[in-house]
């Protein structure tokens, strides 16, 4: 048992863009470094295994500016992150990074970090990053261990259930929502009021509110590949140029909104990684603003999406570095058919079964970033991500009978995950990552 956290584990952390994997991970590995070694570092070498996703992605997803500004002590929300491998100089650290075969650990975010501190005091770490901005230390200067974090909310109790058939097994005959499931789970692990629970999942919800509305403008911090797009798609359906229209394109756009703050290093809200901080916000900002969903509303359905992603964490990964796009973007949009089963009033089994025909629907999707930048082709694959969760919310609403459980469909997803070769995962080394238009595009920074 992980004992997944759904605040911490799944819709979360808050974060700056493009990546939770890359740039959060990388950050949060940084500050618990400095922590360790107690004192101002003054010398860190950063070094990636040789062909893994971390080292052809390192400086386009940002990780330099993670591990920089974390061992330079900042908080991520600084406004310097951006510039911080060019002040670290003035600020006394003297950062390199370099690529080279880490003997122990194969792990394709391997990354391991020698420091020195003021006092001239040693220090050597060996991390890895998991997934939705989670790391693990498994070393301290040779020292075998096993450190997970970030835990901002520590957990002090234990979940109730960590599977879909266990919290039917749970629930008994009780039909109730997947909210109130979800809320129920993450009391009993955090061992908090539920008013406390509440207040942290609102906090998420603006961030992810206030994330569509910056991508919508036609302004704003440029991206690396693409053009803002997002608000052009989103007027010219309110003008009625598009073929078809609906709620279905609004919400892509949405969704496609809070990708482009997040490539444009703002602040997003995982959910479960930043390369799928798209998926979930479309949804819920169009329940919002459409449907009539009131913040109590949004609040109830991102504990159910939550509740769904804590099952994927348990048994699978949330890194498409492990397993494909299918873990990120797929179980996104899973989570996110939950949360409009769960706006509807659906029974927690219901809104299983809504995220078990999602996964089965993008089961072996690859991850093959354009360039190793979090742009192409995750924009488009956020927002239609967004637009299907209604459409399969709707055909178990509606009668459709899910055959395969969704925990026997996690496992399979894994499974699919662990046979793709590793360049079909995160390496930009096959897929649309290596098409002549692909290699031909020219970075903006």
């Amino acid at each position: 048992m992980k004992r997944i956290s759904i605040l911490t584990d799944v819709l979360g952390p808050i974060m700056r863009g493009p990546s939770s994997s890359h740039t959060a991970a990388s950050y949060a590995i940084g500050a618990f470094a400095r922590a360790s070694l107690g004192e101002q570092v003054r010398s860190a070498v950063v070094t990636f295994r040789e062909g893994s996703s971390y080292a052809v992605c390192y400086h386009r997803q940002g990780s330099d500016l993670g591990f920089a500004s974390g061992l330079l002590g900042w908080e991520m929300t600084d406004p310097r992150f951006r510039s911080a491998l060019d002040l670290a100089p003035g600020c006394g650290l003297d950062i390199t990074f370099g690529t080279a075969e880490l003997q122990d650990d194969d792990h394709p975010n391997a990354v391991r970090l020698n420091l020195i501190g003021a006092s001239g005091r040693q220090l050597e770490i060996m991390a890895r990053s998991v997934g939705g901005g989670m790391f693990e230390i498994t070393s301290l200067d040779g020292e075998p261990v096993h450190v997970r974090g970030p835990e901002p909310l520590p957990k002090h109790g234990d979940p109730p259930f960590c599977s879909a058939a266990e919290m039917t097994a749970w629930m008994g005959r009780t039909r109730i929502g997947a909210g109130e499931v979800g809320l129920m789970y993450e009391t009993a692990l955090l061992r908090l009021d539920a008013s406390v629970v509440q207040a942290e999942m609102l906090k998420r919800c603006l961030v992810m509110r206030n994330a569509v509305q910056e991508g919508l403008r036609s302004a704003g911090d440029p991206m690396i590949l693409l053009d803002r797009s997002a608000g052009s798609v989103y007027e010219a359906e309110a003008a009625g140029r598009v073929a078809i229209g609906g709620l279905h394109t609004r919400a892509a756009a949405r969704a496609m909104a809070a990708m482009h703050t997040n490539c444009g290093m703002g602040m997003v809200c995982a959910a479960p990684t930043a390369g799928s901080a798209g998926a979930l916000p479309g949804v819920l900002v169009t329940l919002s603003e459409e449907m009539g969903a009131s913040d109590a509303d949004i609040v109830r359905c991102m504990f159910a999406a939550g509740l769904i992603g804590a099952f994927i964490a348990e048994r699978a990964t949330f890194a498409a570095e492990v397993a494909g796009c299918q873990v990120e973007i797929g179980a996104a949009t899973a989570m996110a058919a939950a949360a409009v089963v769960e706006f509807a009033h659906g029974t927690a089994s219901q809104a299983c079964d809504a995220a078990a025909v999602s996964l089965q629907n993008t089961m072996g999707s690859v991850c093959d970033l354009v360039q190793g930048v979090v742009e192409i082709p995750c924009h488009t694959r956020n927002a239609v991500g967004a637009s299907s969760a209604f459409v399969v919310a709707d055909l178990v609403l509606g009668g459709y009978r899910n055959p395969i459980p969704l925990d026997e469909t996690i496992d399979a997803v894994l499974a699919v995950g662990k046979m793709m070769p590793e360049e079909l995962r995160v390496t930009s080394r096959g897929g649309i990552a290596v098409a002549p238009s692909a290699l031909a595009m020219r970075a903006r920074r």
